[in-house]
C-alpha cells in the first residue's frame, strides 16, 4: 500500500506541477497538455489562431484585389503606350516622306531656277533681236528703196517681230509658271 500512496502523491505532484506550468502545447509534456485542455488554453490559442487566418485571408482578398487593379491599370497603360507608338511610327513616317518631298522639291527648284535662268537669257536675247528689227524697219524706211522693196522687207521683218513677240510672250508665261 505504501507503494500506492507514493504513487498517488507523485501523480497529485505532478499534476499540480502541470498546472503550474507552462500551458503551450509544444513544451510542458503530458501534464502541460492535460492543464491546457483542462484549463482552457488550448481553446484559446485555436481561436486565437483562427482570427489570425481570418486576418491573413482578408488581406489576401484586398491584395488579390489590388492585384487585379493594378493588372488592369498595366493593360490600359500598355495598350496607351502602343497607341503612342503607333503615333510616333506614323509621324515618322510623315517626316521621311516630307523629308523626300522636299529633297525632290530642291531638287526641282534648281533644275527649274536652271530653266529661268536660259529662258532670261532667252528672252533677253530675244529683246535685243527685236530692238534691232525696230531699228533696221526705221533704217529700211529711210534707206532709198523702191516701195515693193521696202514693203517685202518690210512684211518680212514684221513676221519675225510678230514671231519674236509671240515667243516672248510664250516666255513670259513660261516664266510666270516657273516662278510659282
Amino acid at each position: 500500500m505504501r507503494a500506492r500512496t507514493v504513487l498517488l502523491s507523485l501523480v497529485a505532484a505532478g499534476l499540480l506541477w502541470g498546472c503550474g506550468g507552462q500551458h503551450d502545447p509544444r513544451s510542458g509534456g503530458f501534464f502541460g497538455g492535460v492543464a491546457g485542455l483542462s484549463g482552457g488554453s488550448y481553446d484559446n490559442r485555436v481561436k486565437e489562431r483562427e482570427a489570425r487566418l481570418e486576418e491573413l485571408r482578408a488581406t489576401q482578398a484586398q491584395l488579390d484585389a489590388e492585384k487585379g487593379q493594378l493588372e488592369t491599370q498595366k493593360s490600359a497603360a500598355q495598350a496607351k503606350v502602343s497607341q503612342d507608338q503607333a503615333k510616333v511610327d506614323a509621324m515618322q513616317a510623315d517626316i521621311a516622306a516630307l523629308e523626300k518631298k522636299t529633297s525632290t522639291l530642291s531638287s526641282q527648284q534648281g533644275a527649274d531656277q536652271k530653266r529661268v535662268a536660259e529662258l532670261q537669257k532667252r528672252l533677253d536675247g530675244l529683246k535685243t533681236g527685236m530692238r534691232k528689227q525696230e531699228s533696221s524697219l526705221d533704217a529700211l524706211e529711210g534707206s532709198g528703196l523702191g516701195d515693193a522693196e521696202v514693203d517685202l522687207k518690210r512684211q518680212q521683218l514684221e513676221k519675225q517681230r510678230d514671231a519674236l513677240r509671240k515667243e516672248y510672250d510664250l516666255l513670259m508665261k513660261m516664266q510666270m509658271e516657273l516662278a510659282k
